[in-house]
């Protein structure tokens, strides 16, 4: 464990005890890490900041984002009554990914003693940080350099360390090998190579090679002021992402104005945000969470010879998985960006074999149901024709690739892997057939779209034969254990929870009320430590592989579990609304050891969830309110919604709350094709005495009301059911730092062991 001190009270809370950030912009290449410290680590070295007389260096957890979710990293590091705020941001010179990648950062020093005071900060570069792993890198950083054999595969910009490396000062710029690492302002105390001299020599400025270490920090400039009280005095340095000589570039990075490019890329960020769906509720953490992780899964996206490739993020997932991006891609759909989902998507055909399969990981077949369910989806979302015209002729392979593998394989299911990732597990893995299925069922959408009827009879037969086999393989399997889907369909025992959680989301495999559905439900729920999923037999806990359940939770109406989920997954997200993979222990130090922040996949299902608690589709009907909190609902709060995407066209709403037992929500539709109903849900703790829809009374059956599609109002007289829990992210912190305080002290203090 770790001491529950590094809780603040006066700090936003942040469920990481070592966060990793980064900052960066929408589709360049490379992007840099904010470390748990505060400093700044790109491929190439990593700027440090000291403060004090003594060089005390910068550590400081906690950070935030500018508005809450704008990739302005901020934070404050206090010493001797100074008060160190830090702004970071990247910005290209030119405003385009393909750019000079340049990071931005301001130190201002406030004096908040009532005395004079001198303030004094430090800067330098080192090449890594210190390991206490047999990775070879600094501890949360990520490795580099490594280029990929091809598009796609993890890439990190970089240089090995050479001790050869000549280090030198030219005017307000720090070289190393030649390339300025950094620049630095005007009115340096000193500069040296290194934090100190041997004998307490002066510093010796010559250019040079040095005899130091990968984590030695390197040209060091120090400042200080004398300021009065409540006085302050502001610094700006910069960092070329990728290093650069002497010349024009350079000389573009030392006029670049530190606020001009903050406008700038904050108002560029702000239209992005602004452009897909609108979203309103009483609690700003979870609208916060919800842009932050767009912006992040837009960070983690790289444009390389007019390729638009999805990674995971710019950091240690730096490389692009199908099954990733495909959910990826749906987010972006669904939220109200298909252009950037389309772009994404036109990458995926590089990923098809010669005999058709997609395949971007060495057996790892889910990427054949993703791709084609991505495609689908995204088909059903745009109505885009010319993209299913062009998609079609693949899918088509794809299938013909499925049928022979199906025909080959003893089960005839999706063939036996071996991969030792996610399921973990070797055999016909159970979720690769789900999503396999799922891919099938969008095929025979866009060739019935396309009126390819003879290619949708052929698929619809290859479903009807497909789904059948399986469901008979896994009634044998169920049967055997208490309706529970294992991850495999081969009676082993072992292997992790993952595709298993599939079977009714994003397709309906099976029927959401299905009993195997309710007991695969139960069984994973019963596995959860501090409210979230484990993995690795309980070892760890892991982020959004929860996120499986709770969108199959909001489909079959467990509203109360899908809340108290939600508020579990933010806990678990950083003071800058990052979400993580795995490695952290249950109760254990809060660090992912490596496994960094933020997780591009966590990112896009956390948003896909959000939406759908508000809006989403089943079938023929449109389901609005699906999941609402506790905390969302009383007198003068306002839940609302606008710009939606749906397969029907757009959608826009409000609940609003004039008093405890009134609430009006008001409709507004662009459809393109209108559902034949839509479905408002009622949360679990209000009980609706009377409700009218359009001026019309109606009667509410199992806690919802059907209404016609172009209904305009809805009002609703309720009260809330005595005994609802109290349920927000507040009181969900407030609990874990209360059982983890209690769990804290006993390891302490005896009683128990960690």
């Amino acid at each position: 464990m770790i001491s529950p001190s590094i809780d603040h009270p006066d700090e936003p809370f942040s469920y990481f005890s070592r966060p990793t950030d980064e900052i960066g912009v929408m589709d360049a290449p490379e992007a840099t890490e904010v470390t748990p410290e505060g400093y700044l680590y790109t491929g190439f070295g990593e700027l440090m900041f000291f403060t004090g007389p003594d060089n005390t260096p910068v550590n400081q957890r906690v950070k935030t984002l500018e508005k809450g979710h704008l990739p302005i990293v901020h934070f404050t590091w206090h010493q001797d009554g100074i008060a160190y705020q830090f702004t970071m941001f990247a910005a290209t010179m030119d405003g385009t990914p393909e750019g000079t990648l340049v990071d931005f950062i301001r130190v201002t020093m406030r004096n908040e003693n009532q005395q004079p005071t001198r303030a004094w900060f430090a800067a330098g570069m080192r090449y890594q940080a210190p390991s206490s792993t047999a990775t070879g890198t600094g501890d949360d950083r990520f490795i580099r350099p490594v280029e990929g054999k091809r598009l796609g595969d993890y890439r990190q910009p970089g240089v090995e360390f050479d001790p050869g490396w000549e280090y030198r000062f030219e005017g307000n710029t720090f070289l190393r090998g030649g390339k300025v690492m950094y620049l630095f302002p005007d009115g340096a105390e000193e500069k040296s190579f290194t934090l100190k001299e041997r004998y307490n020599d002066p510093p010796n400025l010559t250019p040079r090679s040095l005899k130091v270490f990968k984590t030695t920090p390197t040209g060091i400039v120090r400042y200080s002021k004398l300021l009065g009280p409540g006085q302050e005095t502001s610094l700006t340095f910069k960092i070329p992402v990728i290093p650069v000589g002497p010349g024009p570039q350079l000389e573009d990075v030392r006029v670049a104005d530190f606020d001009k490019y903050r406008e700038q890329g904050a108002s560029s960020w702000d239209a992005i945000v602004n452009y897909g769906m609108k979203i309103s509720l009483p609690e700003e953490k979870v609208v916060d969470t919800f842009h932050a992780n767009l912006i992040y899964d837009l960070i983690a996206r790289d444009k390389i010879d007019g390729n638009y490739i999805q990674t995971v993020n710019k950091l240690h997932y730096h490389s692009f998985y199908l099954r990733d991006s495909s959910d990826i891609v749906h987010s972006y759909d669904v939220t109200g960006y298909p252009k950037i989902a389309r772009q994404v998507l036109d990458f995926f055909a590089r990923w098809q074999t010669p005999d058709g399969n997609f395949l971007s990981q060495q057996e790892q077949y889910d990427g054949w149901g993703e791709t084609l369910w991505a495609y689908g989806q995204h088909y059903r979302m745009t109505h885009d024709r010319a993209f299913a015209e062009k998609v079609f002729p693949s899918m088509e392979k794809a299938v013909a690739w499925l049928k022979q593998a199906r025909q080959a394989d003893p089960m005839h299911l999706m063939p036996v892997s071996n991969v030792r990732d996610n399921e973990y597990v070797p055999g016909h893995l159970t979720g690769y057939n789900f999503l396999a299925l799922d891919g099938l069922q969008n095929a025979i959408v866009m060739a019935k779209a396309l009126g390819k009827t003879d290619a949708a009879a052929d698929f619809q037969h290859e479903y009807d034969d497909y789904r059948a086999t399986f469901l008979k393989k896994l009634d044998e399997v169920t049967a055997t254990t208490g309706g529970y889907i294992p991850p495999a369909l081969d009676g082993q025992k072992g292997g992790q929870d993952w595709g298993n959680l599939l079977g009714t989301y994003p397709e309906h495999v099976l029927e959401p009320s299905d009993p195997r559905i309710t007991a695969t439900l139960k069984t994973t729920q019963g596995k959860y430590q501090e409210g979230i999923m484990t993995y690795g037999d309980g070892r760890w806990l892991h982020h959004y592989l929860t996120i499986k359940n709770t969108l199959t939770e909001v489909i079959r109406g467990d509203q109360e579990e899908a809340v108290r989920e939600l508020y579990a997954l933010l806990m678990h997200t950083s003071s800058t609304q990052a979400g993580f993979e795995f490695a952290i222990r249950p109760w254990g130090d809060r660090d992912f050891m490596g496994n960094l922040s933020p997780h591009g996949w966590f990112a896009a299902e956390y948003r896909t969830l959000l939406r759908n608690m508000l809006v989403r589709e089943d079938g023929d009907q449109l389901h609005l309110m699906s999941v609402l909190s506790p905390e969302w609902i009383g007198t003068g709060k306002k839940v609302a919604v606008g710009d939606v995407p749906t397969e029907f066209g757009a959608v826009s709403y409000e609940l609003e709350q004039p008093d405890e037992a009134t609430a009006v929500l008001h409709l507004h539709s662009t459809w393109r094709d209108a559902p034949k109903g839509v479905v408002i849900h009622l949360p679990w703790f209000m009980n609706a005495s009377g409700v009218t829809v359009d001026g019309k009374a109606v009667t509410v059956s199992d806690g919802a009301i059907a209404a016609p599609a172009d209904t305009r109002e809805v009002r609703i007289r309720w009260t809330r059911i005595a005994g609802t829990p109290e349920m927000s992210y507040q009181h969900t912190v407030d609990a874990y730092k209360a059982e983890y305080r209690q769990r804290y002290e006993k390891l302490l203090h005896g009683s128990a062991s960690q």
